[in-house]
C-alpha cells in the first residue's frame, strides 16, 4: 500500500469523526432550545435521590398551602363592584390551584422550599454560636465574674488540706451549657480534661535597719527597697470520681525554697517558671484523702509560724476525718493527719572521713541515710453555739538526719545533695539559715535532733457586720517545744488576732501577729522568713496587717513587721547564730496587690 493511499484513508476517518461530532452537538442544541414538558421535568426529577424528592414535595405542599390560604383571604376580601342593574356582585379571582401548573410555578415552589430550609439552618447556626459564646465567657448579656481561686494557704486565713484539693469529677457531672453563669464559667475554664486557675501578686517590699552603736560589735546599716512579683498557674484534672491530679507552675529563684516571688532584677533576661506542686489525690469518699507527689505540708495553715506558705515537700499525705453528729460538748469532727516526706537520697555505702556527710555529723564507716520528716497529729472541731466555735490540734514532727538540711545551706552541701537531684548547678546554697550551730557557719545543728511537739487552739466568733460587710473575730494561739534536745532556746509561740473576712469588694481584714521562735525550736530553712527577714528563728516579731477587697478576686494587702534578735553567739556553749541579739531592730514594710483567676 502506497503512502498516498494511507493518507487518504486517514483523512476520510478524521472527517467521519468530525461529522459525527457535529451531528451530536446539533442534536443537543436542538434539545436544549425546546421547552421541557411537565413529563420531562418529572422524569428528570426522578433521577434525584429519594431524600431530595421528599424535601421538594414537602416544599411544594407548603407552597400550595400558603397559596391556598392567600386565596381564601382574597375570597374573603374580594372587591365588590356595583352592577349597572343595581345588584351587587363580587368579582373573585380564580384560586391558584385552579390554574394550570406551569414550569415556572414548579421552579418557584422548589426555590421556596430551599429558602425555608436555609432559614431553618440559619437558626440552628445562630443557636450554636450563642452556645459557643456562653462557653467562652463572652456573652454580653450575662457577664461572668471570674472565680475566686487561690491554690495555697494565705497568711490571713487558715485553709485545710481538703480545701486545696481538686474537686472530684463526680461533683462536676450534669453540667449543661447556659444553665447558669457559674456553670458557663466552669466550662470556659476547662481545656479538654484540665481545669485552669492561678494568681498573680505584685509586691513592694522594703526593710530598713540602722547601724549598730558602740559598745556593740560594728554592723553596717541595712536597706533594701525592691519590687517583686509572683505568678502561679494551677492545673487540675480528674481521672475518675475517685482519683484526680493537681499541678502548679510558679515563678521564683531555684535556690530559695521559701518564696515564689521574683525580684525586678537580672537586667532584662527572662525569668524562670518551675514545678512547684504536683500530686495525685485519691479520695474514695469525703472523709478520706491520700496524696502522693510534691505536696503541701499536711499541717500547713498559713500562720507564718511553723512552715512558710511557699514551702512544698516531696512525699505523701494522709487525712482521715470522723464526723460526729451527737457527740458530747458539741464536737463536730475529729480529723487525723499524717505526712511522710523525703528530703535527700545520698546513695553512700560507706561514709568516709572528711566527706560531706561526715561534715554533717554522720559517723565514719556508717551508711549514708536519707533525710526525712514524719509529721502526724489530729484536729478536733467543736461548735459551742450559733456564734461560737473552737478548734484544738496537736501534732509531732520527727526529723531524721536533719543536719543534711543545714549541710545544703553550705557550698559543699549544695553540690553534694541538691545539684545532682535537679540536674543543674545552682549559683549558691539554699537560703533560710538561722538556727544555732556547733561552729560558726557549720553544718551541724546545736539542737542535735528535732522532735517537735505542738499544740494549737483557735476560737471563732461570728462577730459583727458593718453594712453588708461581715467582721468575724478569731484568736489563734500556738505553742511548741523541741523535745529532741535539752539545749536552750528550744521553745516557740505565736498568737494571732484577726477581725474581718475577705469575700467581695469593700471587705476588710485587720490582723495583729506576735511570735517568738528560739534558735533550737524549728528548722529555719522551712519556717516562714517574712517575719524574720533573713532568719527564720532566734527572733521576736510584731506584725500589723490590713487587707482590703478591691473586687471579688482582687485584694490589697498591707503589712508592717518589727523584728528583734533573741540570743547572741557564745551566749551558751557551742552556740553560734547568724542573727545576734545586739543587732539593731529591723523594720519591714510590704504592699501587695493580689489577683486570682
Amino acid at each position: 500500500m502506497s503512502t498516498e493511499s494511507k493518507q487518504r484513508k486517514t483523512t476520510r476517518f478524521t472527517l467521519g469523526i468530525l461529522a459525527a461530532s457535529f451531528v451530536i452537538i446539533w442534536a443537543a442544541v436542538q434539545g436544549c432550545g425546546q421547552p421541557m414538558s411537565v413529563a420531562n421535568q418529572r422524569a428528570n426529577t426522578g433521577n434525584d435521590t429519594s431524600a431530595k424528592r421528599q424535601e421538594l414535595k414537602a416544599g411544594k405542599t407548603d407552597a400550595h398551602e400558603i397559596k391556598a390560604k392567600g386565596a381564601n383571604a382574597d375570597k374573603e376580601g374580594s372587591d365588590v363592584k356595583p352592577d349597572p342593574s343595581g345588584d351587587v356582585k363580587a368579582t373573585i379571582s380564580p384560586l391558584p390551584s385552579d390554574r394550570p401548573t406551569t414550569p415556572e410555578a414548579s421552579v418557584t415552589d422548589r426555590i421556596s422550599a430551599l429558602e425555608e430550609k436555609l432559614n431553618r439552618m440559619q437558626k440552628i447556626i445562630e443557636e450554636q454560636q450563642h452556645t459557643i459564646q456562653l462557653l467562652s465567657g463572652k456573652t454580653a448579656a450575662s457577664p461572668v465574674e471570674t472565680k475566686d481561686v487561690e491554690a495555697t494557704a494565705d497568711a490571713s486565713t487558715s485553709k485545710t488540706l481538703v480545701e486545696n484539693a481538686p474537686v472530684p469529677s463526680g461533683q462536676n457531672a450534669g453540667r449543661t451549657a447556659g444553665a447558669s453563669p457559674q456553670n458557663d464559667q466552669d466550662q470556659a475554664r476547662k481545656v479538654g480534661p484540665i481545669r485552669w486557675s492561678g494568681d498573680f501578686r505584685l509586691r513592694f517590699d522594703a526593710f530598713f535597719r540602722p547601724a549598730s552603736k558602740p559598745p556593740d560589735p560594728p554592723l553596717q546599716h541595712q536597706q533594701n527597697v525592691r519590687m517583686r512579683y509572683r505568678f502561679r498557674l494551677n492545673l487540675d484534672a480528674d481521672a475518675n470520681p475517685l482519683l484526680s491530679f493537681h499541678g502548679q507552675l510558679s515563678t521564683g529563684t531555684v535556690n530559695n525554697q521559701l518564696t515564689s516571688d521574683q525580684d525586678f532584677t537580672g537586667i532584662v533576661v527572662k525569668h524562670p517558671f518551675f514545678i512547684n506542686e504536683a500530686w495525685m489525690d485519691f479520695h474514695p469518699n469525703k472523709n478520706i484523702q491520700l496524696q502522693a507527689g510534691r505536696v503541701q505540708p499536711i499541717f500547713s495553715d498559713g500562720s507564718l509560724f511553723v512552715f512558710d506558705d511557699d514551702i512544698r515537700f516531696n512525699g505523701f499525705n494522709e487525712k482521715f476525718k470522723v464526723p460526729l453528729k451527737n457527740a458530747p460538748g458539741g464536737v463536730t469532727s475529729v480529723e487525723f493527719r499524717a505526712g511522710q516526706y523525703i528530703f535527700s537520697n545520698p546513695v553512700v555505702a560507706i561514709v568516709e572521713k572528711g566527706s560531706p556527710l561526715n561534715l554533717a555529723g554522720a559517723k565514719v564507716g556508717s551508711t549514708g541515710r536519707a533525710a526525712n520528716l514524719f509529721h502526724q497529729g489530729f484536729i478536733v472541731d467543736q461548735k459551742l453555739d450559733e456564734r461560737w466555735s473552737q478548734q484544738f490540734s496537736a501534732d509531732v514532727q520527727l526529723y531524721r538526719n536533719p543536719n543534711q538540711i543545714q549541710l545544703a545551706s553550705t557550698q559543699t552541701g549544695v553540690a553534694f545533695l541538691v545539684n545532682p537531684g535537679i540536674g543543674i548547678a545552682l549559683s549558691g546554697p539554699i537560703t533560710g539559715i538561722g538556727n544555732a550551730t556547733t561552729t560558726p557557719g557549720g553544718a551541724i545543728y546545736r539542737a542535735g535532733n528535732f522532735q517537735i511537739g505542738r499544740v494549737t487552739y483557735r476560737i471563732n466568733n461570728t462577730g459583727f457586720s458593718w453594712g453588708d460587710h461581715p467582721y468575724p473575730i478569731s484568736l489563734y494561739v500556738q505553742l511548741l517545744r523541741n523535745f529532741g534536745t535539752g539545749a536552750h532556746e528550744r521553745d516557740g509561740m505565736m498568737a494571732t488576732l484577726q477581725v474581718g473576712k475577705w469575700t467581695k469588694r469593700g471587705d476588710m481584714v485587720f490582723t495583729y501577729f506576735f511570735t517568738i521562735k528560739g534558735a533550737n525550736a524549728l528548722i529555719s530553712q522551712f519556717t516562714d522568713d517574712d517575719p524574720g527577714s533573713g532568719s527564720g528563728v532566734n527572733i521576736r516579731v510584731h506584725m500589723l496587717r490590713w487587707d482590703l477587697g478591691l473586687a471579688k478576686n482582687v485584694r490589697l494587702e498591707t503589712m508592717a513587721f518589727v523584728r528583734h534578735g533573741l540570743r547572741s553567739s557564745g551566749q551558751y556553749p557551742n552556740f553560734f547564730v547568724p542573727l545576734e541579739a545586739f543587732t539593731p531592730t529591723l523594720y519591714r514594710f510590704q504592699e501587695r496587690l493580689l489577683f486570682t483567676f
